[in-house]
Order: C-alpha cells, then structure tokens, then sequence
C-alpha cells in the first residue's frame, strides 16, 4: 500500500518505496539539471515500485520530449488508459497525470493548464515546473515561459534545494521578454550556486545573442565549456557559439563546429537535427556549399522525417531535404502537414507553420519570389511554431536574403534597417548577406 513520502523539494508524493522516491528525485535533478541519464533512473524508480505514479508520468514526459510518433505512443501506454480520479494518490499526481494524457492527446495549452495548477497546489514542485517551462518553449508562448517561473520563484529561497535551478529558468524567461539585464542577473546568481547548471549557461549565451555581444558570448563560453560541454544539451550551446562566428563572418569557425561538436556526435535527436538544419541554412544564406553537408544529414535522420507531430521539426526538415536537393521530401512535409490532426500543433500550422515550410522549400528551388510572398507578413505570428527568438531568428534571415534574391533592394535595406534598429552589431552581417544574394 502506498504511503505519503516527500520529494528533495519538499513536496509530497505517494509510494511504496523510498528506494524509488529517491531514484525520482535524481531523475527530476538530472532532468533540470540537463545531466546524466534522467531516463535509465526514472525506469527503474517505476519498476521499483509500480505504485510511484510520478515515475510512470515522467517516463511518459520524456516519451512525449522526443516529438516523434514513437514517443507519444509510448506515452499513451503509459498513462493514456488511466482514470485520475479514481488513482489512490494525491491532488499533484492527479494533475500531473491529467497534463501527460493531454500532451499526448496533442493538447499542449491544456497539458500546461494543469502543470499550472500543480504549481498553485505546490510552487516547489519542480518536476511541474521544468515540464511547464519547456511546454511554454514548445508553444513559442514567451509570457508563459517567464510567468510560469515568475509566480513560484518566491517559494525558493537561497538555502532550499533547486533555487539555483529555478533562478536559471527565470533567466531565460526574462531573456525570451526582453529583459537582458534581469536575466543575466538572475543566469549569475544561478551559476554562482552551480557553474554546471547548463540551462543557466544557456541563458546567458541568448542574453548575449540577443545584444549583440558576440566576442563576449565566444569567451563565456570558452570559459565555462568544461561545465558543460558533458551536458546531453552541450550541442545547443554550441550551436549558440556558432551563431556569434556567423554574426562575426567568420564562416569558417562556424563551419568547423557543425563538423565537429554539432554532428560528430551523430545524434539523431530532434534537438540536435534542428541545430544542425537550422546552422546549415544560415551558412547556406551565407553562400557556403552544405550540399554534401546536408545530404550526409540526411542520411543519418532520415527515419524522423515526415511525422507531423511537431511543425518546427518539420519546418526544419524542410530546411536539411531542401538543401540536400530532395524536393519530393519537401512537397511530402507539406502535404503530411496540411493533413495533420487537430490539435494544438494542427492550430500552428495553420497559423503560420504551412507558410514556414512553403516558404522555405521556395528558397531552395529557387523561387525567392514566393518566399517573400510567404514570409512578408509572418512575424507576429511566427511564435506559435514554438522555439526562442534566436532560433526563429532564421525566418528573417531568409526573408532578408530573398528579398536581395528578387532585386528587391529597397525591401532588404528596409528589414536591414528594422533588424540593426534591435541590433546594432548586426548591421556588417545583414550587408554581407543582401551583396552574397543579390543578382
């Protein structure tokens, strides 16, 4: 018979063993922390003691991370077939159960509705909050990826367990909303409790992207690289270092990093494809040949293209088919797309996704015409394809180098001039990529 138990944080959950509450708990600091093998332990915490709910929803979490069909089937065998109000547990394994089966069932603002609730039932529930973060990234929903941390930071004080990690989510909510100097405060107060709080570290290389301090950013991260470069998330932050050597023009350092740490690694994981498409496209923009580059690429993912569970992956795929010379797999995404179900990344797609893949596929075969055509007017609703503003800052990119593509110059100086307005730094790169693009 299960018994009430209380987790590192503080909050209680129900089992039958602290052998598994333990193992839990390290899953969920492993998880946060974006160290170690969050999965192997949350397995055996569940095969431990199958009465510890959290552990089976958390698989069924990290199941649904992947963003494949494989993965929300394996969460739907997890929890899909349970009945929360009838489970003997308490009030927070409820939601919790009540948010996985939603994710699943492709309702992503429902599945945070409920993790909100856990976190108003317990603001120390960490677990909640990590899911409820990275579900607001998912959506693109900025506000959400701040506020869901700002109402509970209060509850965690200097001398509690995670307050370092939660101070590293409020960085980066505060980065995505503009807020660059609370978010470096709050990534330094993280990182002083634990230099390898990878996510800290990610917050502050977007704090540093997003004003431009390139040279900054490069010694950041070349300073703190031992502290992360072991993190299964080490292949993002150097994408980040990437980015800085392309704002630079030095092409070639950002070169030798996709081919090294990007994708010498040979992950397949959706979160290291979409680095690796989306740096290939911007050197790409940059008149660098990624040909073989991307149809290496290819080759090695090709059995996650073409599920629309996900419209930024697709979009991204999109990106590797395209600069690889398939478009027979660019017109399938399309398609898969425009006949995926409802749901809320259905809901995306129509809103802006479908314009994304279109447009980007239309780059590609050579008609900047009609990228410009379906990229013009995407910017206010770009968001809900999911992602940071880094990442999305590839659409105007694109859009940029299409319009220098159609000899429309008056068009590029005018998004040149918008984009320098916000970052000034950015000015030598956005003229180097209208004169490599225009006729």
């Amino acid at each position: 018979m299960a018994h009430a138990y209380t987790d590192r944080w503080g909050c209680p959950l129900f089992a039958t063993h602290q052998e598994a509450v333990g193992l839990l708990d390290e899953a969920v600091e492993q998880l946060v922390s974006l160290s170690g093998e969050p999965g192997t332990l949350v397995d055996e915490a569940a095969t431990i003691d199958p009465q510890l709910m959290l552990a089976r929803v958390m698989q069924a979490y990290l199941a649904l991370y992947a963003s494949s069909a494989r993965g929300i089937e394996r969460a739907r065998a997890l929890v899909g077939d349970l009945q929360p109000r009838s489970l003997r547990t308490g009030e927070r394994e409820i939601l919790h159960v009540l948010a996985a089966q939603s994710w699943a069932d492709g309702e992503w603002e429902h599945a945070l509705g409920f993790l909100d609730r856990a976190l108003q039932h317990d603001s120390r529930d960490l677990l909640a909050l990590k899911v409820a973060q990275d579900l607001s990234f998912f959506l693109g929903d900025q506000q959400a990826l701040r506020d869901v941390v700002e109402r509970v930071v209060g509850a965690w004080s200097s001398d509690r367990p995670g307050y370092g990690y939660v101070r590293g989510m409020y960085a980066f909510g505060l980065e995505e909303n503009g807020d660059y100097d609370g978010a470096e405060q709050q990534a330094r107060r993280a990182l002083a409790v634990n230099p390898r709080d990878v996510w800290a570290v990610h917050a502050q290389a977007h704090v540093f992207e997003m004003r431009g301090d390139q040279r900054l950013g490069i010694a950041f991260l070349d300073d703190s690289v031992g502290d992360w470069s072991s993190s299964y998330f080490a292949t993002h932050n150097w994408w980040h270092r990437a980015l800085y050597h392309l704002e630079l023009g030095e092409l070639d350092e950002a070169l030798a990093i996709y081919d090294g740490p990007i994708r010498g690694t040979g992950s397949t994981e959706w979160l290291d494809v979409d680095d690796a498409a989306s740096l290939l496209w911007r050197l790409h923009l940059f008149g660098v040949d990624v040909g073989e580059r991307a149809r290496t690429l290819v080759g090695e993912v090709g059995g996650l293209l073409g599920e629309p569970v996900y419209v930024f992956n697709d979009w991204h795929a999109v990106m590797i088919a395209g600069l690889a010379g398939f478009p027979d797999v660019c017109e399938g995404l399309i398609r898969a797309n425009r006949n995926a179900p409802d749901g809320t990344n259905r809901r995306a797609i129509e809103s802006a996704g479908l314009r994304l893949i279109e447009g980007f596929a239309a780059f590609v075969s050579g008609d900047a015409a009609r990228t410009v055509h379906r990229l013009i007017d995407i910017g206010p609703t770009a968001h809900v394809v999911g992602g940071s503003h880094a990442q999305r800052d590839v659409i105007d990119l694109t859009l940029l180098a299409a319009a220098a593509r159609v000899g429309d110059l008056r068009l590029a100086e005018a998004l040149l001039a918008a984009r320098v307005a916000c970052k000034p730094s950015a000015a030598a790169a956005g003229g180097d990529l209208i004169r490599t693009n225009s006729r």
